[in-house]
């Protein structure tokens, strides 16, 4: 195996992995914006629901910053890889 297959297998991850993310926050964003809104089920009906949709408005956050992350990342290998290149 050489160097560059191995920092184009970084890159496909990273990649992959910022995609992943930005789907996963926007389901779980949508979800738990549905659960939580008083127009599709009461909370007073299904209070477990109604929990579930405010935990997943918190998860959704997070997840969302660690998709950035990877684009970040994924950022510095092309910027560190342009400048070997210049050298």
């Amino acid at each position: 195996m050489n160097e560059e297959s191995i920092k184009r297998n970084q890159l496909t991850w990273y990649s992959t992995a910022a995609a992943a993310c930005f789907v996963g926050s926007v389901v779980s964003l949508g979800v738990g914006f549905v659960l939580t809104t008083e127009w599709l089920l009461k909370a007073q009906l299904h209070p477990l629901l109604h929990a579930a949709g405010i935990v997943l408005l918190i998860v959704g956050i997070p997840i969302l910053i660690l998709g950035g992350h990877f684009m970040d990342l994924m950022d510095q290998q092309d910027k560190a890889k342009k400048l070997c290149v210049k050298l």
